[in-house]
């Protein structure tokens, strides 16, 4: 009894170094997406460039994730997930020491490409659990999202504004501290480049620590489930049975390449939407905190949600749910007139980002083979980068944010669309075809 308990565990995730490091791999990543929108306008850099860097970042996804499950696969996610975080320690430096507009396209893409290695890396480790740990590790590596990026955006806010705070800090009023952060008073300050560094070096620390922890400690010794290390050429031909797999197909086009402009169209044109209605003027914030905090904090509740679904191979009914759910509050938040409109719109949407996220990882590769495990992964969201690319590309030369009738209502409408019909798809795929069924069921 002993020994088969001790040999289930072999090769599992450390969940306890695990969650802590994607907590903090997500301070990261929404500590930068909080902050670069103002940064960039410290900068004075040209007015389309946050556009640009979700375009460049974007589009290095489709070759980070298809390279990302393919190395997970052969050597597994451990190691790749603690290299993606120092190698994100390139983008700090060259924010520190090089903001010029060609350098952060540069940054971008590597920013892109390390964050897929980073993202598949992590969402196929947490997988490899005992089955009925499965739904807790899905639940705390989504519920990690929201508390990373709720702690990043007020550290962030804390450390930008840490010269207005620091009579208040002094003189013990943290009421007014807590006030100015959560903007129910507003700062007088405007952000000047010196007041981001101190956030980019914090980055810089916790990315090498994170790094060393899952790289050391994130996983038990031994393969998961006892599968031999598989070579390159059983790793290519796990690649060709997962392109021959229908049931892959039938949920990569509509959740992954018809999904991906609707996750695009919030990360891309979301910051100008609140210029729009008021609430950030250019590097001065006047509610862009708010809105910041209800899309990470919202990431919590939804991410413990998906544990409710998760290991039980959910049927395709959930799926469509998933994205139309996705794209209808897409279409609020276009559609979105004044403030409160907006933020009832991107609370639904953030809850069902989580589900489309989980979608792209657990969902899907839980109605495929255990062995293309992190292929379907890193596939999956390979093609979610793909169509987000063709979005972040095609999007901004329609509809182009330095255009001064630009209105960021209509790219996101246009995204809402696209994701609508994939839910169609979806449905009447599964009508006739039921995901949930068995491969020999589904094709007989």
């Amino acid at each position: 009894m002993e020994s088969q308990s001790a040999q289930s565990w072999e090769g599992t995730a450390r969940l306890w170094i695990a969650v802590p490091v994607a907590v903090a791999s997500f301070f990261y990543t929404f500590s930068l997406d909080y902050s670069l929108p103002l940064y960039f306008d410290a900068l004075n850099v040209p007015k389309d460039t946050w556009s640009d860097l979700v375009k460049y970042k974007v589009t290095a996804w489709i070759f980070g994730s298809a390279l990302a499950g393919l190395l997970a696969r052969r050597y597994g996610e451990r190691l790749v997930w603690s290299g993606a975080l120092l190698g994100k320690l390139v983008v700090l430096v060259g924010l520190i020491y090089f903001p010029t507009p060609l350098a952060i396209k540069s940054l971008s893409a590597w920013q892109g490409f390390t964050g897929a290695l980073m993202w598949i890396a992590g969402v196929s480790l947490v997988q490899m659990v005992p089955a009925r740990r499965k739904g807790i590790s899905n639940a705390m590596i989504m519920m990690s999202l929201g508390i990373g990026s709720v702690i990043g955006t007020l550290v962030s806010r804390s450390l930008i504004y840490r010269e207005e705070l620091s009579p208040f800090f002094r003189g013990g009023d943290y009421g007014g501290i807590m006030s100015r952060l959560f903007n129910f008073t507003s700062f007088t300050s405007t952000p000047q480049v010196a007041d981001f560094l101190p956030i980019f070096w914090l980055l810089f620390l916790t990315s090498i620590v994170s790094s060393i922890a899952v790289g050391f400690w994130g996983q038990h010794p031994g393969r998961f489930q006892l599968q031999e290390t598989p070579s390159w050429n059983q790793t290519l031909s796990d690649l060709v049975q997962l392109a021959r797999n229908p049931k892959f197909w039938a949920l990569v086009i509509p959740l992954a390449l018809l999904g991906g402009p609707v996750f695009q169209a919030s990360n891309q044109f979301l910051p100008y939407r609140a210029e729009e209605l008021g609430l950030k003027l250019g590097s001065e914030d006047r509610g862009w905190v708010w809105l910041k905090l209800l899309q990470t904090s919202m990431w919590i509740p939804s991410g413990a949600a998906v544990g409710l679904l998760a290991g039980r191979r959910a049927p395709g009914l959930a799926g469509v749910a998933m994205l139309a759910t996705f794209s209808l509050s897409a279409m609020g938040i276009g559609l979105s007139t004044v403030g409160w409109q907006i933020f009832i719109s991107v609370g639904i949407f953030e809850c069902a980002r989580q589900f489309m996220r989980w979608s792209h990882a657990g969902y899907v590769s839980e109605h495929m083979p255990d062995n293309l495990r992190a292929t379907a992964i890193g596939c999956t969201i390979m093609f979610s980068g793909l169509g987000s690319a063709i979005y972040s590309w095609i999007a901004p030369a329609i509809w182009n944010p330095i255009q001064a009738d630009f209105e960021s209502s209509s790219p996101i409408m246009a995204a809402a669309i696209l994701g609508m019909a994939g839910a169609v798809g979806l449905w009447t795929y599964d009508f006739f075809r039921p995901i949930r069924k068995p491969e020999s069921t589904a094709t007989s």
